[in-house]
């Protein structure tokens, strides 16, 4: 109320259970809910609702920029932490579990700092920002939700940094419907689908993260998806390190992907972007796959000690191959079929067991100043 905008609130169990769990019966939604120009301390409280509809809290407006700190925002039957019209606040280690919707939604402009949260074990995404939500995530642990870790949809913008997303039931980020975003430096493992998703026009950047040990892929990028992927350490995953397919067109640099159980970047149906400055090493298939009628730049890559094929073009896979050194596989450096006819240029292909360049089953070739097998 008026006089008390700014109030600390601490040490105590604050519990919302209407006898009608839907909003049939009660106008509040939230067990606590910070409104305009309202910037209290809720400090080390337990916060419990069984109501079906709104949130456990809900943070609000222009000037609403509460510090909620040490608090657990659990086994609610609704959203946790809901942060929606421009409003703002610092949360940090708070624990955020076992919620029926999102541990955190943040709508509308809502711009938070969110440092070190422990949001888990949720019956649903982990974190969700969409229509214009943004956000700073610094240093939260986000796992086994039973769907995504984090997702952005709808032009929401959020940076998420040293934030470890992982053990998610589906996927680790999903960036879809021209969703944002930066996320940078995170560890981003083990989760049951790819570690990032990004389609449907979504443009995030991806950069500087470990993405390991999935159960499928690391980044999948489908659907008209873009999107920078820059200077990460891909391994270790089950499908491709890096997925392109559908009339995708992301920017892929400067990366590591590595010591895949799969191939390590997988471009398909017709795929675009440009791939450029990467390193791709000790993949079990394929190196880089080029197939049915994509079409990427392959740009001063190293491809190199794979146990396949170094570049596979096959089933009208096209596109430039040019300035790569491509060196050290189990069989050929490049292998071009079955309609496949890329452009290839001044690339160093060598040490491959199986020859430099191979070229059978109605592949073509238009060859320009690659060495073959050797260095002149």
């Amino acid at each position: 109320m008026e006089g008390s905008e700014d109030a600390y609130v601490g040490y105590m169990t604050i519990r919302f259970n209407p006898d009608d769990k839907s909003a049939q019966h009660h106008n509040a939604h939230h067990c606590l809910e910070i409104t305009v120009n309202c910037s209290p301390i809720i400090d080390h409280c337990i916060i419990r609702s069984t109501c079906t509809v709104g949130s456990a809290v809900c943070v609000s407006g222009q000037g609403a920029c509460p510090t909620i700190k040490h608090c657990n925002i659990s086994d609610c039957e609704n959203v946790g932490l809901y942060i929606t019209d421009h409003a703002q606040g610092i949360y940090e280690d708070n624990e955020i579990s076992n919620n029926a919707l999102a541990g955190i939604w943040v709508k509308n402009h809502g711009n938070p700092i969110i440092r070190r949260n422990h949001i888990h074990h949720g019956r649903d995404v982990g974190v969700f920002t969409f229509d214009h939500g943004m956000g700073y995530f610094d240093s939260c642990n986000i796992h086994r939700n039973r769907i995504a870790g984090f997702e952005v949809k709808a032009y929401a913008n959020p940076t998420v940094v040293r934030c470890e997303i992982h053990h998610g039931q589906t996927g680790g980020i999903y960036v879809h419907e021209k969703g944002r975003g930066q996320f940078i430096e995170n560890k981003i493992s083990a989760n049951n689908f790819a570690g990032v998703w990004i389609t449907s026009n979504s443009d995030p950047t991806i950069r500087g993260n470990a993405i390991f040990n999935g159960n499928q892929g690391g980044v999948y990028i489908f659907g008209d998806g873009r999107g920078l992927i820059e200077g990460n350490d891909i391994y270790g995953n089950a499908l491709a390190g890096i997925q392109i397919r559908t009339n995708s067109c992301p920017i892929v640099r400067h990366n590591k992907i590595h010591d895949g159980q799969h191939g390590g970047i997988y471009v398909h149906e017709k795929g675009q972007g440009v791939i450029e400055e990467n390193e791709v090493y000790s993949n079990t298939l394929a190196g880089v796959w080029v197939t049915t009628g994509s079409t990427p730049v392959l740009r001063r890559n190293r491809i190199h000690s794979g146990k396949q094929v170094g570049v596979y073009f096959y089933d009208n896979g096209h596109g430039v191959l040019e300035d790569n050194d491509i060196y050290n596989h189990m069989y050929s450096g490049v292998q071009i079929r079955t309609g496949s006819n890329p452009k290839i240029r001044r690339n160093k292909i060598w040490g491959g067991q199986n020859g430099g360049i191979l070229v059978y089953n109605s592949g073509v070739i238009k060859l320009n100043m690659s060495l073959l097998g050797f260095q002149c």
